[in-house]
């Protein structure tokens, strides 16, 4: 079981991203699937206190972590964590329904984990022609790697942990 993170889409802006609320409202739902199915074990927000998610969190029974950048949030979320595992999506994205399968099987063998990304569906006629160029817009890591790595945003945290191996699930914007 893991740890999801929704990560605000305001997390290192100057000013509040427009509509980060409802883009992490929607992350989330897209989640209780695999809540229901065992793959999630907890859920944390990390956003900046102007996003106002305090209502989101109390609705959806996770935890909020306010925080100005992503790298102090998730080492809070790890810190607070009973998973050895977390799950990092940046709000206002969605995975496709097999993730939830895809995702039980990964975790299986969590002594050899290191990482796997979740890449966005592909948007553009590049990212058709070669989906490994797809946006990451989430990761399965090591909830220690996520404390020791200090990102500063989710592609920050990739490179830091040199994570490759991609999910054939993909995600979807939602807003």
């Amino acid at each position: 079981m893991v740890m999801a993170v929704v990560l605000s889409p305001s997390l290192g802006a100057e000013t509040p991203a427009a509509r980060a609320a409802e883009a992490v409202a929607r992350s989330l739902c897209a989640l209780v699937r695999a809540t229901v199915e065992g793959v999630v074990r907890e859920a944390f927000i990390i956003g900046p206190a102007e996003d106002q998610l305090t209502e989101i969190a109390d609705q959806a029974g996770c935890g909020l972590i306010e925080a100005h950048s992503a790298g102090e949030g998730l080492a809070q979320a790890a810190a607070r964590s009973r998973s050895e595992i977390a799950f990092v999506l940046l709000g206002g994205f969605a995975p496709q329904s097999s993730f939830v399968e895809e995702a039980g099987d990964l975790l299986r063998d969590a002594q050899a984990f290191h990482g796997v990304l979740l890449r966005r569906f592909p948007n553009t006629l590049m990212t058709r022609l070669a989906p490994s160029l797809a946006e990451p817009v989430g990761v399965f890591a090591q909830c220690a790697a996520l404390r020791d790595a200090a990102p500063r945003d989710l592609k920050h945290l990739i490179r830091r942990l040199k994570i490759r191996r991609t999910l054939d699930a993909r995600a979807q914007k939602l807003v």
